[in-house]
């Protein structure tokens, strides 16, 4: 990685990587204009920089506040991601992986940083970005040799709330969920020769399934129809996989360049000391007024997207993300190899990640920060949850 030297350039550009390496910094045009606004008449030092940003952060009296100062981290993250991929080579992760864990985790260094102390930003992010990646990879461990189903067996009703919330599955819906998880984990306690990894068995499910039916009546506001034993294991095997995602979204390396700096004119988005306060509410009144069409808009890609798929990869889509099925009961449903299944689902979800991005860049002429970029993945496998779930129900 080259390092920044310039003011400019170390509060308004990011880092491009092609797989795992650095290719160039790109700038990003808002925090550009903000920083030739605010920096014109001031010389100060890298560091009073930052602590100026902070303290607009901390005060939250500008909206591109937090934006200057995850630009400022950049080679922080790089370098504790180069570090962590050099020192753990066993692992599942890439130094891209660990770069955009580490964005994630900024907000974490924001929270927990004092300027009293007397360390500077740079040389506390890497400190706590270091143990946080530590920490994820102990968690992702755990995780990995944990199945869905000793998932839904060991989280509470508070966290299947929230990630039915997550999904955007709502009430009554909802509801309906969290009594089948009741029913599944309220009946199935393992014993030692089936072990928690495994599915319930056959008999197992239509205890679920009759139990289910005879709480739905007084349990739930709308008790909806009843199930049979599959209808539960698809809800449950659907409730496990988001729960998974949820708790440690998979990571895709999605960096890509926009060409050039965003066209257009964003005046209202300079943050400068005289106007501040009163652009950022300009701001946010603008954001809240577009964000209910741009939702609109996204749905509309997305569908348009899903039908533009080849045969082959709809199919596997709506197998997956309808049916519940597991990339192994794929493989035997389909007659393939679980590594073309594999290979098919990623193509799928790559196809439809290019429609998100070159909407974003053409539409909203705004190129995706390292939060976006990693939550894009995320949001993508809900929106499949969610809108398969509804096709099943329609």
């Amino acid at each position: 990685m080259n390092p920044r030297t310039s003011i400019l350039d170390l509060f308004s550009t990011f880092a491009y990587l092609e797989g795992d390496d650095f290719r160039r910094w790109l700038a990003d045009g808002r925090l550009r204009r903000s920083m030739q606004c605010v920096a014109a008449q001031d010389d100060r030092s890298e560091g009073l920089w930052s602590i100026y940003w902070f303290k607009r952060w901390q005060s939250q009296d500008s909206p591109l506040a937090e934006s200057h100062l995850f630009a400022y981290l950049q080679e922080s993250c790089y370098w504790v991601s180069q570090q962590m991929a050099r020192r753990v080579t066993k692992s599942q992760y890439t130094l891209a992986d660990y770069f955009q864990i580490t964005n994630i985790d900024i907000r974490r260094v924001l929270n927990g940083f004092a300027v009293d102390r007397g360390s500077s930003l740079k040389s506390y992010a890497s400190l706590v970005l270091t143990n946080a990646l530590k920490d994820h990879l102990r968690q992702r461990q755990a995780v990995d040799i944990c199945s869905d189903w000793a998932l839904l067996r060991k989280w509470s009703k508070k966290r299947v709330s929230e990630v039915l919330d997550r999904v955007g599955i709502a009430e009554p819906e909802a509801a309906q969920y969290r009594l089948a998880w009741f029913c599944f984990k309220t009946l199935d306690t393992p014993n030692e020769s089936s072990g928690e990894r495994s599915s319930p068995d056959p008999a197992m499910w239509q205890e679920i399934a009759d139990f289910y039916n005879t709480q739905r009546s007084s349990q739930l506001i709308v008790p909806g129809a009843s199930f049979t034993p599959a209808q539960i294991e698809v809800r449950l095997a659907k409730l496990g996989r988001w729960l998974r995602d949820y708790l440690y979204p998979t990571m895709n390396s999605l960096n890509r360049p926009k060409s050039g700096e965003e066209p257009g004119e964003f005046q209202d988005d300079l943050s400068d000391e005289a106007g501040g306060s009163l652009l950022d509410l300009a701001i946010e009144r603008e954001e809240i007024s577009q964000r209910t069409a741009e939702r609109s808009q996204l749905q509309t890609i997305l569908t348009q997207a899903l039908k533009d798929l080849a045969p082959e990869l709809q199919e596997i889509l709506h197998l997956f993300y309808q049916q519940g099925l597991s990339q192994q009961e794929l493989a035997s449903h389909l007659k393939l190899s679980q590594p073309t299944v594999s290979r098919r689902l990623k193509k799928a979800e790559e196809n439809l990640l290019n429609a998100l991005l070159v909407w974003i860049e053409a539409q909203l002429n705004q190129f995706p920060d390292p939060i976006v970029l990693k939550s894009i993945s995320t949001t993508l496998r809900e929106w499949l949850s969610v809108h398969y779930a509804n096709s099943e129900n329609s």
